[in-house]
């Protein structure tokens, strides 16, 4: 992705420029021989990596292009379960289904690239086990919602999210439909993301406004899913009948985490939802307007946040001058109105890039600009370390040396508490 912005993203892809989730590799790249292929590394908690989906109904909202349906969303839950050596899954369910439709074939083929193929046959592969009895540990594990980027799929954030789980944690990662480059039901369907057009005839002030409303209803929509997976969790979680995780799951400790527009459908959640009680804001921030949503209801956000952000040169964040600086001064007013225990981390290692968060650079080594394999790793392993630690500090309780004093013990992070 040449932009890391949720607002210049969606402003491109409006007009049908090809912007997807993250930068992508190019359909006729080479150096995915079987033996090169890329493999997700081996999680590092105790735990081994379970899995299940679930299709849920949010009857409260219509679909937004179907008037026939209500909003539909796959929800797959990562937990907890024993750990079995050499433990392998499926990268992305439903990858045979989508690769079955002439039109989802070949989106996917340029979405993945060459690497397409390995995903459909399991040679890139997963830790998870799917509907493995989740592991007993004496008290209920806290959950963290993951929100994916736009134009991307929860799968494509497998080694965050396996670290997370293989530490004792439930992972309830959401597809957001039409955001999601595609989702497979098992109704069959497969429904590919959607970028509207704004109408013919309009003023450039008119479109801007057109535009910045598509933005606010595209958050909102998105974090309004994030409070549906926590009322459906809430309905649930004492009837095993309906959610194997029944019971298994603390809904007194609920983070919520996204990258890139994920990162803002996660931010908009926490400033509706009391029950959500971290936020994790994965280089989210919205240049050249603000780090976190602004609405008219002038709500802010009482959890608290962990801005963990790639360095980003001016000349690269999607603006002018006046209009970084503006982004700025914003987001430092943002910041400043957050409560104790928040955080703004810079991560300045070698290659950190905006799709240093996600699967990508792993999947794509040494390939169109992205780094060879230790380097993502190295990126991939800092970053689920300060997630890891914030969460281990806010939901558990624990102290981190990472945020204890006022110089980071990570020279490659600049780390700043706010609060107030």
């Amino acid at each position: 992705m040449n932009s890391r912005f949720f607002v210049t993203i969606l402003l491109v892809c409006l007009f049908g420029a090809p912007v997807a989730f993250a930068q992508q590799p190019s359909a006729s790249s080479s150096g995915t021989a079987s033996a090169a292929l890329p493999q997700i590394p081996s999680p590092s908690g105790p735990f081994g990596i379970g899995r299940i989906g679930f299709h849920w109904i949010d009857t409260s909202r219509p679909d937004k292009y179907d008037p026939k349906r209500q909003r539909d969303l796959m929800i797959y839950f990562w937990y907890p379960t024993s750990k079995s050596a050499g433990a392998k899954g499926q990268y992305l369910p439903g990858a045979a289904q989508m690769d079955a439709q002439p039109e989802v074939h070949k989106l996917m083929s340029v979405e993945f690239g060459n690497i397409w193929a390995p995903v459909v046959s399991g040679q890139i592969s997963s830790h998870a086990i799917d509907n493995a009895p989740i592991a007993s540990s004496g008290a209920p594990f806290p959950v963290v919602t993951f929100s994916h980027g736009l134009g991307g799929m929860g799968f494509e954030y497998t080694v965050l999210i396996e670290d997370l789980v293989s530490h004792g944690y439930v992972v309830a990662g959401i597809d957001h439909t039409y955001t999601a480059k595609a989702v497979w039901f098992p109704d069959g369907r497969v429904v590919t993301q959607r970028n509207d057009s704004p109408p013919a005839g309009l003023s450039q002030s008119e479109r801007m406004k057109w535009m910045m409303k598509q933005v606010s209803i595209g958050i909102s929509e998105g974090a309004a899913d994030v409070r549906f997976v926590i009322d459906r969790m809430t309905q649930l979680n004492r009837d095993k009948q309906q959610f194997a995780l029944a019971g298994a799951i603390d809904l007194k400790r609920i983070a919520a985490m996204g990258h890139s527009a994920g990162a803002e459908f996660a931010a908009r959640a926490c400033q509706q939802d009391s029950r959500i009680h971290a936020c994790v804001d994965l280089d989210g921030g919205m240049v050249p307007f603000a780090a976190l949503p602004i609405y008219d209801d002038d709500r802010t956000m009482r959890q608290p946040l962990l801005f963990l952000e790639a360095y980003h040169p001016d000349n690269n964040m999607g603006g002018t001058p006046d209009q970084i600086a503006e982004y700025k001064k914003v987001k430092e007013q943002q910041l400043q109105e957050l409560r104790p225990g928040s955080y703004d981390v810079v991560l300045h290692s070698p290659g950190i890039a905006h799709p240093s968060f996600s699967d990508w650079p792993l999947l794509f080594h040494g390939q169109d600009g992205f780094p060879e394999t230790p380097i993502v790793l190295h990126n991939l392993d800092l970053i689920t370390q300060f997630i890891r630690a914030f969460l281990d500090m806010t939901l558990l309780g624990e102290k981190q040396p990472l945020f204890d004093g006022h110089t980071s013990p990570v020279p490659e992070a600049i780390v700043t508490a706010y609060g107030h």
